[in-house]
């Protein structure tokens, strides 16, 4: 599906906040980012979503993540001078997941990810998209969010003033992991969700969005190659006159960090980019801190730039030739550019063209990428090697495993894969990923590997029989033996 929208294009950040926002007494940031809200929203905890103000300031949420990474949604409501301490808001419970949370332009709904049970929808293998109104007396009851839309493979989300939704998902991937999708709102309808061009999306990890309230530019996080670090880094697209996305601007220094960044969320004042890192991870402080920095940063780097796909959808054409000969010509126009070079290989390395790939990839930066042509070659040992400064130990190494998990579960690198997946584990073992992990070789009719892994989510404390026996992913696999065995370890 083709999207064109055509916008006037502000530079700078658009102010929607008709009320000024209380920021806990904090001294505005300036250029480089600083802890926000410590001890209130930054704490020992890990925040895990980008921080939600509604429009007028009078609340924010934000989710925390606990140490089996179950997500608790949080809020503070700002009266009569004052915030309140951070408690659940009323509609959330303490068994669902929830995530992402973002409020619709006037303020009114809030929307956010959950893995609640929905009558009639299965529950998927990520997070469905649910919606909550807020009214005088509080918060309503949540509802799933547009079928069409929503899959139960979403995750971070934002909106536009137009109501257009932009958000992450697995559904329609171009590449091994997560990439950004889009729809708008016609006459309260929304279209089915279209894949931004591959000016966002490339083969590596793209997540948590923030479009900005006029859709002029969109910041995301990537692991594409030129990251600080080799970890996620937030970067930014503006929209030309033709409105055509622009090649993505790394935020440079004052936001990344050698460590990840991810949520950002620009404040509804128009002022302040709030965001994620674990720059200071330790024993004590797992995972993310919420930082902010001045929204000046963004609106600094808009200078004129180039579309990879200035058709604005014709490198998502099926047709793969299209395709190869669309990459060929922007990489003879653009030959330093390694966006075009990553995604020209992938295209090769999807097609199982491994030798053609290798030949283009060989002695650039691209080391995951390199790495996976050449196990795609049986070249393990040489892939290896390849891997070795992208896989030292530090607070991104686990991450690095579970993207190698990824892209070479996609390739049918089964083995390699489930290797890279359990040293991601011995770092940290979570049982919700290990029952994941069955769910998807239970698709792929490898079922030595779903029990392998069903026993391992057990063991490691994902165990409800209620989960296992309602999952319409395991229904293939109920009649063997082993699931006869399983449940004895089930509670």
């Amino acid at each position: 599906m083709k999207h064109v929208l055509l916008v006037l294009i502000v530079v700078g950040t658009a102010c929607t906040s008709e009320k000024q926002i209380d920021y806990f007494g904090q001294a505005a940031p300036q250029s480089t980012a600083v802890p926000f809200a410590p001890g209130l929203i930054t704490s020992d905890g890990n925040e895990h979503s980008a921080v939600a103000f509604a429009p007028d300031g009078s609340s924010v949420l934000w989710t925390v993540m606990d140490k089996n990474y179950v997500g608790r949604l949080y809020e503070m409501t700002y009266s009569n001078g004052a915030w309140s301490k951070p408690a659940m808001p009323s509609f959330a419970d303490t068994v669902s997941n929830y995530f992402a949370p973002t409020f619709s332009a006037d303020g009114k709904t809030l929307l956010f990810n959950s893995r609640m049970k929905a009558d009639g929808l299965r529950t998927g293998r990520g997070n469905r998209i649910w919606s909550v109104e807020r009214t005088e007396s509080g918060w309503g009851k949540p509802v799933p969010f547009d079928t069409l839309v929503s899959k139960g493979d979403e995750f971070a989300l934002s909106v536009a003033n137009s109501g257009a939704l932009y958000f992450s998902s697995a559904s329609k991937s171009v590449g091994t992991s997560l990439n950004i999708l889009m729809t708008t709102k016609t006459n309260g309808q929304y279209s089915d969700p279209a894949l931004l061009p591959y000016n966002i999306n490339t083969p590596a990890y793209e997540d948590g969005p923030y479009i900005s309230p006029d859709e002029s530019y969109l910041v995301f996080e990537s692991t594409r190659p030129d990251g600080i670090g080799g970890s996620h880094d937030l970067y930014v697209s503006f929209r030309n006159d033709k409105g055509e996305w622009e090649l993505p601007v790394n935020l440079g220094p004052g936001v990344n960090s050698d460590a990840m960044e991810r949520f950002p969320r620009v404040t509804p004042d128009g002022k302040y980019l709030i965001f994620a890192s674990n720059r200071d991870q330790s024993a004590t402080r797992p995972g993310f801190d919420m930082y902010w920095v001045d929204a000046k940063v963004i609106s600094d780097l808009k200078r004129p730039g180039k579309a990879i796909d200035p058709n604005n959808g014709i490198l998502h054409e099926s047709d793969s030739a299209k395709l190869e000969q669309s990459l060929k010509k922007w990489l003879s126009e653009n030959p330093a550019n390694t966006d075009g070079l990553l995604l020209y290989s992938s295209l090769l390395r999807k097609q199982k063209r491994f030798e053609e790939a290798e030949k283009l990839v060989d002695g650039s930066n691209l080391l995951m990428e390199t790495a996976l042509v050449k196990y795609g070659l049986d070249k393990n040992e040489e892939a290896e090697h390849i891997l070795r400064p992208w896989l030292l130990d530090g607070p991104n190494l686990r991450h690095h495993y579970l993207e190698l998990t990824n892209a070479l579960y996609d390739m049918s690198e089964f083995d390699v894969s489930d290797a890279y997946f359990e040293k991601a584990m011995a770092i940290e073992p979570v049982g919700v990923w290990y029952y994941n992990r069955a769910c998807g070789y239970a698709h792929k009719g490898e079922t030595d590997r779903v029990f392998m892994h069903l026993n391992k989510a057990a063991d490691n404390g994902y165990n409800s029989k209620r989960q296992y026996e309602s999952d319409t992913d395991l229904a293939g696999v109920r009649s063997d033996r082993r699931y006869r065995e399983l449940l004895k370890k089930l509670l």
